[in-house]
């Protein structure tokens, strides 16, 4: 790229952050009310997805899975019970999910081995959702072969606790991704 292409997009960027904001601005402006649309058939769930990605990852991700929770008839089930988000059938599960990220990769964190649960992972783009379902027991095996970090704290401190939240992260189209994506791609979660 040129120092005049370059300079030609910094002044569309700059041109356009007003825009930028109104959108932000309107996504979170309807955001409680997204859910209902899409269930109610006003709006295609991928319209749901592409206009929270709007918001930041903090309020879209409990707003991805509310959405999940309500759209399969689970229970959401209380922090207290320490079993994960949702149950469904007397299985209970913790719901994780990544999307719209710049670096082609599927982020899960807070990964709570403690949990006797399952987990259900979902990678959210601008046109496709693929959702992931493990056991505990492939979640702690691939914690292992992806090699999990704490998400939280020095290697010093965490040493110590034995409650570490750990984090992973599959490059999209990876060896790792490849896999899960035969291994556990699931087109409904409970079927």
């Amino acid at each position: 790229m040129s120092s005049h292409e370059a300079l030609r997009q910094a002044r569309f960027i700059l041109d356009s952050l007003h825009v930028k904001d109104e959108i932000v601005r309107a996504a979170y402006e309807i955001k409680d009310y997204l859910i209902d649309l899409v269930l109610d058939g006003f709006l295609e769930e991928m319209d749901f997805y592409n206009i929270t990605s709007a918001l930041s990852p903090q309020s879209r991700s409990p707003l991805w899975e509310k959405y999940f929770i309500r759209k399969h008839s689970c229970r959401p089930v209380n922090r207290n019970e320490d079993r994960g988000d949702l149950e469904k059938d007397s299985r209970y599960y913790e719901y994780k999910a990544s999307g719209f990220n710049r670096d082609n990769a599927l982020h899960i964190v807070q990964i709570r081995l403690w949990q006797n649960c399952d987990y259900i992972v979902q990678s959210i783009s601008s046109y496709d959702v693929i959702t992931f379902v493990l056991t505990h027991d492939q979640m702690t095996q691939e914690s292992i072969r992806c090699k999990a970090s704490s998400a939280h704290g020095t290697k010093s401190v965490t040493a110590l606790n034995e409650r570490n939240e750990l984090r992973m992260t599959l490059l999209i189209d990876s060896d790792h991704w490849n896999r899960w994506v035969t291994e556990y791609k699931k087109l409904e979660p409970f079927g």
